[in-house]
């Protein structure tokens, strides 16, 4: 038993270890993910407008890319009312982020990341054409915020948390009820006589999971979930190996507690490597 404990730590050592090996840099990284509907047919090119002072900004336009000289002059000499372009101007701290977006089906793509991600801005669009135009200023949120502009309604919103949400527990509930129903199959519990304590407990948990991690995620950003996902996740293999000790129907307290620990383990990775492949991205 000590054995297979030793093992369990070291795996799990390993597991933990293994986003902190992939990159140096491990800090929260606000990131905005802009999606442009009914982009213009002409290039163009896209900029947050930011409403703070130039001074001590750091570049965030490489010399060496190649941009087209119109454009960004448009873009560099813009400045009403104290906004300014942020990758073509500076910025307090480094942002990250390109003029041109990626094409996804209908759509244009922008990201912008790092710590110098403006929580209040514009966006400013450039065409070839020298046509500019500017949204409304919008204050983001979200930590990790995805954020819809509508070219031709020159409409701004940041996506609803609610939403998010919704989304993330139905893909979370669903998930669990799948890996966990198969283990309470292995561990040869009877679907029939027990799925109401089993549904009931993964959605209790669920939710608890939805409101407060997943909070984390949205407010303070991927890393804080992961880092509240550990701790969390202890307080809910107590919490489910207690009720499932209480009222699975069928063998022994002893199979009911092992079971409720195996299947919680998984869980746990799983929903681990979910926050570690949004953290990624």
């Amino acid at each position: 038993m000590k054995k297979s404990a030793e093992v369990i730590l070291i795996a799990l050592s390993i597991v933990l270890l293994l986003p902190f090996t992939a990159c140096a840099d491990v800090g929260p990284k606000p990131i905005i993910k802009l999606i442009v509907l009914n982009p213009p047919e002409d290039e163009y090119y896209l900029d947050l407008l930011i409403d703070y002072d130039k001074k001590s900004t750091y570049s965030n336009i490489r010399e060496d890319d190649e941009y087209d000289e119109n454009m960004i002059s448009i873009l560099r000499e813009y400045n009403e009312d104290g906004w300014r372009p942020a990758l073509v101007t500076g910025t307090k701290a480094p942002l990250f982020g390109k003029l041109t977006g990626v094409r996804e089906g209908d759509t244009m793509v922008h990201k912008f990341s790092y710590v110098g991600t403006p929580e209040r801005f514009k966006v400013i669009l450039v065409e070839k054409s020298g046509k500019v135009t500017v949204s409304e200023d919008i204050k983001r949120k979200a930590f990790e915020s995805t954020v819809y502009y509508d070219y031709a309604k020159n409409k701004i919103w940041e996506a609803s948390a609610s939403l998010s949400y919704i989304k993330q527990f139905t893909m979370t509930f669903t998930a669990t009820l799948i890996v966990e129903g198969i283990m309470l199959i292995l561990f040869r519990f009877s679907l029939r006589k027990n799925w109401k304590p089993f549904i009931m407990v993964n959605l209790f948990t669920q939710i608890l999971l939805t409101l407060i991690v997943f909070s984390a995620m949205y407010f303070a950003g991927s890393m804080a979930a992961f880092l509240l996902y550990i701790p969390f996740e202890i307080g809910i293999l107590l919490i489910e190996t207690k009720l499932y000790k209480k009222y699975l129907k069928e063998h022994s307290i002893r199979r009911r507690i092992l079971y409720a620990i195996t299947a919680n383990m998984i869980s746990f990775l799983l929903g681990m490597w979910v926050i570690l492949k949004v953290w990624q991205q």
